[in-house]
């Protein structure tokens, strides 16, 4: 997949640090296209800084990004039939460290994003009822001179924030969330939870440069 791909995913999922009235939070279509228009002007309006200090992709991540995205759901689902095998601690040590992990990934992606020349065209969307508690946000991603790529937006309502949150992408009919569980499993398998968890936390930590490409953690490892 190319990289300037997953920052356009994750910037279809951030937040904005704004009033909560600017933001239809009841409906989750509305919702993906506030925030996506917002930070494509808040990446540009801040483009000197981010040449300047990549890391500091890591920051408008946090600020923006992780408020909007079920980042505890998508952990546990990441972590599978592992999640009997784990005590409360480790669970907790594991949602911290695949969250930053997330950052990190996120804020490398960004390093190759262009808002000059990426479009994100959000198809119709359809009527919300009260009692719908997940929906799929159906999206084009359009650059000039390419086939547009179809993206699947999976949102849950977070009864606890009283918002609605995305937890997984499907790319093409390749889920994300799937592709992570998949090889965080693998590592689990092979060097247990708590390695797992320490090689999350490097990869989290590792300074961002601005030719960075994204990696999953194992795949040059093991």
């Amino acid at each position: 997949m190319r990289v300037w791909l997953l920052a356009l995913l994750s910037s279809l999922l951030v937040s904005v640090s704004v009033a909560a009235t600017e933001i239809e939070n009841d409906n989750p279509y509305r919702l993906l296209e506030q925030v996506a228009e917002k930070t494509f002007q808040r990446i540009a309006d801040e483009r000197d800084k981010i040449e300047e200090d990549p890391d500091y992709l890591k920051t408008i991540v946090r600020d923006e990004l992780m408020p909007y995205v079920d980042n505890i759901y998508a952990s546990k689902k990441v972590l599978g039939r592992y999640f009997k095998s784990t005590d409360s601690d480790q669970r907790q040590e594991f949602y911290k460290a695949f969250t930053d992990y997330i950052v990190a990934t996120y804020a490398r992606a960004f390093t190759q994003y262009d808002e000059s020349k990426h479009e994100v065209e959000f198809l119709n969307p359809k009527q919300i009822d009260e009692g719908d508690r997940a929906v799929v946000v159906e999206t084009r991603v359009i650059e000039k001179g390419r086939p547009p790529i179809r993206l699947d937006f999976r949102v849950r309502y977070d009864s606890n924030s009283e918002t609605w949150k995305a937890y997984d992408l499907v790319v093409e009919g390749v889920s994300l969330l799937s592709s992570n569980q998949s090889e965080i499993s693998s590592v689990i398998r092979s060097r247990g939870i708590d390695k797992t968890i320490d090689l999350l936390r490097n990869k989290a930590d590792e300074p961002i440069s601005l030719d960075d490409e994204v990696d999953v953690p194992g795949q040059s490892q093991r």
